[in-house]
């Protein structure tokens, strides 16, 4: 009982030193006595949301908390020390899982030694995966599977709140969804009330909010993983669904493969979709956080999560996101992010490639939609920069349209085929068998930075 009392009396100290000396942004993020304290005895992160002078706050341990995060990819659980300290490195504080599984301590545990918080997703099944909402029975067991995931894991230190499914409204017809959500949000409430509890959502149609509104009173705050096209829809949709609660974004990037028809000439012929510049995207990252969510944090917006830490491991192109190469690179993205989050790029900068027309293949560009002859041989070419003048190595790659490599990570490219390789020009064989392909450049400095420029061809 004394330690305990020594604890909460660690608590009140502290709390009230930092209230009087650090600004909210100084706040997050930083480990201190306080934590170790909360550590040693077990003791969870108080988290809640509340509404002050009409503004609605995220509170950890009694501080503002602004959730600057990412959305964890599968490749974070190949080196959880690495990305985790990566993202702290970043001026991130936060980080976004999917799922409870056999990962989740570790990650738990790593993110709590570097000052990370941990928005704990549990996975919620989907109609779109053949899952019945109309069988109590399977509804009643998947509550019960996740009782014991919220006893498990809720009085880690670590915690900052709960993601009860992801996108489950993908594809659905059976609103009971969202009756099930409530249930699971009920009983995380009555097991744990230290730690607020929310649902991720594929969009923010109004008629959806509403739904969710009437039938899952027990959430906290909504999700939605929302991607450029439509963020700026997000708080409207919410206001005409008549969502009153806060909300945050849990996935936000560039345009993603399935929204391209507003873009026809980035959908070539055969069907390959033309992909942006590691900067291009950078510049996407940037606008949609300073614009669509760092704007909206006296509107109900708690913060966001920057998809995807790591790389991708699914998906029409696995490039399309993702901060880091498989061998762990960082893109000029993170930079931004950096940016965003604090104010300050990091001390040195990735390379850039500032658009796609930057490279060229047989003098064409990549919307141009490029046919090659098989077995011919063929030139590139790609202009970058680096903001620290850093010396610059060209690494390419040849890649079939599609296909993943070992793992299922983003191909390592075809062997065999280039000519020449480390400069900002390059000769290559075109692949003997016909279909489609894609020319990666990768282009490195000496800090493990990283800019990628790609033009997909068609060798007949």
């Amino acid at each position: 009982m004394k330690k305990l009392l020594a604890v909460l009396t660690l608590f009140t100290l502290v709390s009230c030193q930092k209230e009087s000396t650090l600004s909210d942004l100084d706040a997050i993020g930083q480990s201190s006595s306080l934590e170790n304290a909360l550590a040693l005895n077990n003791v969870p992160s108080v988290v809640t949301v509340v509404k002050e002078n009409g503004i609605w706050k995220l509170k950890r341990n009694g501080q503002n908390y602004i959730v600057k995060g990412v959305a964890a990819s599968k490749a974070l659980n190949s080196n959880i020390t690495n990305y985790i300290i990566a993202l702290k490195s970043f001026s991130g504080n936060t980080i976004r899982t999917y799922s409870v599984n056999e990962f989740t301590q570790d990650i738990l545990d790593e993110a709590y030694a570097n000052g990370i918080s941990v928005c704990l997703g549990l996975w919620v099944n989907r109609e779109a995966d053949n899952f019945d909402y109309d069988d109590t029975t399977a509804v009643n067991q998947q509550l019960l599977n996740l009782k014991a995931q919220v006893l498990a894991y809720k009085d880690h230190p670590a915690l900052l709140m709960w993601g009860v499914g992801n996108e489950v409204d993908a594809s659905y017809t059976n609103l009971k969804v969202w009756n099930a959500i409530n249930d699971i949000a009920a009983m995380i409430h009555t097991e744990d009330g230290n730690h607020p509890v929310t649902t991720m959502l594929a969009n923010t149609l109004p008629a959806k909010i509403t739904e969710i509104k009437n039938r899952a009173p027990q959430l906290d705050l909504i999700c939605s993983n929302t991607y450029a096209p439509n963020l700026p829809a997000v708080t409207s949709n919410l206001q005409q669904g008549g969502w009153t609660k806060p909300y945050m974004i849990t996935e936000f990037g560039p345009r993603g493969t399935w929204q391209m028809n507003p873009e026809p000439t980035r959908i070539l012929p055969w069907g390959a979709l033309v992909e942006q510049t590691s900067t291009e995207k950078a510049e996407i990252y940037r606008s949609s956080y300073n614009q669509y969510i760092k704007a909206n944090f006296n509107n109900g917006c708690l913060g966001s999560f920057a998809f995807v830490w790591g790389y991708q491991t699914h998906g029409a192109v696995l490039t399309w996101f993702g901060f880091h190469t498989t061998e762990g690179r960082t893109f000029g993205a993170a930079d931004i992010m950096k940016r965003v989050w604090s104010d300050w790029y990091p001390a040195n900068r990735a390379p850039e490639i500032a658009s796609r027309n930057n490279m060229t293949l047989a003098g064409q560009h990549a919307e141009d939609a490029i046919y090659l002859a098989k077995g011919s041989t063929k030139t590139a070419a790609v202009t970058a920069s680096d903001p620290d003048n850093d010396p610059l190595v060209y690494e390419w790659r040849i890649v079939p349209e599609g296909v993943a490599g070992p793992g299922g990570v983003p191909h390592p490219g075809l062997t065999g085929l280039i000519t020449t390789n480390g400069n900002s020009t390059v000769s290559f064989t075109v692949p003997s068998t016909a279909g489609a392909y894609r020319l990666y450049v990768y282009v490195k400095d000496n800090h493990n930075k990283v800019a990628s420029a790609v033009i997909p061809f068609y060798a007949q």
